[in-house]
């Protein structure tokens, strides 16, 4: 795992071992220490600690004392997550063409990730598609839909650019069409385009975490 270059927080902490955890990194049964992954990212035992906490909850990590036994992620688990989270996605983008007062913030947002992406820059892809989905659920008008997006986000690795670069280009022409709809279609268009785009990420993770198990190495 890369050496973090600043203090993380618990959630940046969870953030790396959950990343590691799902490119093979990480293997199920490995065990982790407080003292060993604080050593390893640059910071202190704290945050270590309740980022284990953080992801015993979510059943990736099982917490004995001061280490982890690391769980793993299941295709199925990969697939439940992002199911769920492209219904509410899918729901968030019908309200905002319901609502129709933040349409500038989501055309900002994707001008914002299609000039990372013609600049190949993943880092920024990966920083700009987070605003352009944020963009979104904040337009929905629903503080409460848009806190369990913030959970499902933040739950599971979502940086697939990162990990898959070259869906990059397939990724803003979804988001294009995205936008479309939700500017200039119905609710149900807005649903369907955004689903659709969820859908395709979970087919593009499954692909990627099997690879991993079949060569033990990304390809």
């Amino acid at each position: 795992m890369k050496q973090a270059s600043l203090l993380p927080a618990r959630d940046q902490v969870a953030e790396i071992l959950r990343k590691a955890i799902f490119t093979g990194e990480l293997q199920r049964g490995q065990e982790l220490t407080q003292e060993k992954i604080a050593e390893e990212l640059g910071t202190s035992r704290m945050p270590v600690r309740e980022a284990f906490q953080i992801l015993d909850r979510e059943g990736i990590l099982t917490i004995q004392k001061r280490r982890a036994i690391v769980q793993g992620l299941t295709i199925e688990d990969i697939v439940d997550h992002l199911e769920i989270r492209g219904m509410l996605e899918g729901e968030a983008a019908a309200r905002a063409n319901l609502k129709g007062k933040e349409f500038e913030g989501i055309k900002l947002a994707l001008e914002k990730s299609e000039k990372a992406a013609l600049s190949m820059d993943v880092l920024s892809y990966v920083s700009a598609n987070e605003s352009f989905h944020r963009a979104i659920w904040a337009a929905s008008g629903s503080s409460r839909l848009e806190n369990f997006l913030n959970y499902l986000w933040n739950g599971f690795p979502p940086h697939l650019p990162a990990l898959l670069p070259q869906q990059i280009k397939r990724s803003i022409s979804e988001h294009q069409d995205i936008v479309k709809a939700i500017c200039e279609g119905t609710p149900d268009e807005a649903r369907i385009t955004m689903t659709h785009h969820i859908g395709r990420s979970i087919d593009d993770l499954i692909k990627h975490h099997k690879e991993i198990d079949s060569d033990g190495k990304t390809t």
